[in-house]
């Protein structure tokens, strides 16, 4: 098959990686420096993409990032007789509208955080009057994993209270918060293949969202994680899918919006139970850099299987073995990261470690920086992951060293 994947983060040059591993002929649009037969195409230019995927008769397009998706961009295909991978934009807004998802859970009863929608500063203090200390304040839309705010004082309240409703720091995507309970356990992201009826539930993982050691800093767009924590049991991921994913199906379907594509969902283990923080409606990021290497079977079969809605002809599974990833972030990030620097080392990591392109591009045929959140570096011993990460360099180089922990020893945390 000739596969088109678009975006340029690292999770679509893992997805890259694994197709080409398979044999199956790939490009990316529009890539970075890692990313094989890149096309120089915005990820939001829906009509270029198409017509790009006719020109490189590709017979399916992965679309990575979430914004194409609530752009529409599965609609745009189908109606020119594309084959692609993702939800319609109706099916996407359990990501794009996070108000539309706490809406979804209700109504089948899923586990979720209790949660009230408020559209200016005066509202959000009313509510929070109301329910006290601590708090979770999150944008309604797309924010690129930015848009929550873990709220314990009142200075903290009154810095996101401006950042949100005064600068405007999220534009649109905060034109509605959410002012949520403060849920308390360990965190597990749980992806699952559906074609609108059937589930395939990927190999789980633990993303940390923080910026520092400790969880402790701004959210970020995630710093890392690891893949089959220890506390992500059979049990556990029977009982996600039984109260958390069909039910969220069968609401998508009974509403005229049938889902298909991934459907992340990033639960708290609280004392009550799993309970559902949001939906992702795309493979995550950093997750499906821990998750690809896990994977038997063929990733360009699932993701045909799944736009052809017959996920049940299709075979797969995920060895059972732990990952750790590691982001190497730009200095400045998340509020506002330096770019255009020169990275080395990369020759020189440990050979079993993968090391997957971000934030980078080419100039004059080197690596550099081009984003926040620059490599990330995965493998499955924890110790030649840090060290690649010591290994490569770029100036400002900054990055979590506590990623993994839970898995040798430390608490949940």
């Amino acid at each position: 098959m000739r596969v088109l994947v678009v975006g340029s983060g690292g999770r679509e040059h893992a997805l890259a990686w694994r197709l080409a591993h398979e044999g199956t002929w790939v490009c990316v649009a529009p890539g970075n420096a890692g990313t094989p037969d890149t096309l120089p195409i915005d990820v939001l230019d829906v009509s270029a993409l198409a017509d790009a995927a006719q020109h490189e008769n590709v017979d399916l397009t992965i679309v990575g990032p979430e914004a194409p998706l609530a752009a529409g961009i599965v609609d745009a295909f189908r109606q020119r007789g594309l084959k692609i991978f993702g939800p319609t934009r109706a099916a996407a807004q359990l990501e794009w509208s996070k108000a539309f998802a706490k809406d979804v859970l209700r109504q089948r009863g899923i586990p979720t955080a209790l949660a009230e929608t408020v559209s200016s500063a005066t509202q959000a203090r009313e509510a929070i009057a109301r329910t006290g200390l601590p708090v979770v304040l999150k944008a309604d839309g797309l924010a690129s994993g930015k848009g929550v705010f873990v709220v314990h004082s009142p200075d903290e309240l009154e810095a996101a209270l401006r950042a949100l409703f005064d600068f405007k720091t999220l534009g649109a995507a905060a034109n509605a918060v959410l002012v949520e309970e403060c849920l308390e356990g360990p965190e597990l992201s749980v992806m699952a293949l559906s074609d609108g009826e059937r589930l395939h539930v990927m190999a789980p993982a633990r993303d940390y969202k923080r910026l520092l050691d400790d969880d402790r800093g701004p959210n970020t767009g995630g710093m890392g994680g690891m893949a089959w924590p220890n506390y992500a049991t059979p049990e556990l991921l029977d009982q996600v899918e039984r109260t958390v994913l069909q039910p969220t199906l069968a609401e998508m379907r009974a509403r005229g919006t049938p889902f298909s594509g991934v459907l992340y969902a990033g639960l708290m283990l609280t004392r009550d139970g799993p309970k559902v923080l949001e939906f992702n409606c795309r493979f995550g990021d950093p997750e499906t850099q821990l998750i690809m290497p896990l994977l038997e079977g063929s990733l360009t079969e699932l993701c045909a299987a799944v736009a052809d809605g017959e996920l049940a002809a299709t075979k797969a599974s995920w060895r059972h073995a732990q990952t750790y990833g590691v982001v190497l972030a730009a200095p400045g990030y998340p509020e506002a990261p330096r770019l255009g620097e020169p990275i080395t080392g990369l020759p020189d990591v440990p050979g079993d470690v993968h090391v997957f392109h971000a934030g980078t591009r080419r100039a004059d045929g080197s690596a550099v920086t081009s984003g926040g959140r620059v490599l990330s570096v995965v493998g499955e011993n924890r110790a030649s992951v840090y060290v690649a990460a010591e290994t490569i360099a770029f100036p400002g180089k900054h990055f979590r060293r506590d990623i993994g922990a839970v898995a040798v020893g430390a608490a949940a945390r």
